[in-house]
């Protein structure tokens, strides 16, 4: 059965992500992770962060201070993802020349409580806010 739409891609355990939005679901499965950041194939950075806020802007860097992530999508071309045979997703963001690999880390202390990690999203590249929840606390007016 033929269907009478171009239907998106359903992608499992491996895949590549050129969307932003299909990008930010993706990250948004992480909490605290491993990194490594790698440009023109040299190691300059490796340690473990928190993924603190997921944005989607064309004016904001992504950043890697004291720890804390702010990652921001637009400064990505695309994320590959793979499982490993534990079920767990790698992630790999490339922008020109340069690469984040972030694993993430299953620390079940950190999911006893409310989910920490902030998403903020430019809205108007989503279409409002049916793909964004923040909390009244949560937000920086």
């Amino acid at each position: 059965m033929d269907s009478p739409r171009k239907l998106p891609p359903l992608l499992v355990g491996d895949g590549t992500l050129t969307n932003p939005r299909d990008m930010v679901r993706a990250l948004e499965t992480i909490e605290t992770f491993t990194y490594r950041y790698l440009v023109d194939g040299e190691e300059l950075a490796a340690g473990r962060a928190t993924l603190v806020r997921i944005m989607l802007d064309d004016s904001s860097a992504s950043a890697l201070v004291n720890g804390c992530c702010f990652l921001n999508v637009s400064s990505f071309s695309y994320l590959n993802f793979r499982t490993d045979a534990e079920g767990q997703a790698c992630f790999t963001l490339f922008a020109e020349g340069a690469v984040l690999e972030m694993t993430p880390l299953d620390e079940p202390e950190l999911r006893t409580g409310q989910r920490q990690v902030i998403r903020l999203m430019d809205e108007s590249m989503f279409e409002g806010s049916s793909f964004v929840s923040l909390d009244d606390e949560d937000e920086d007016d």
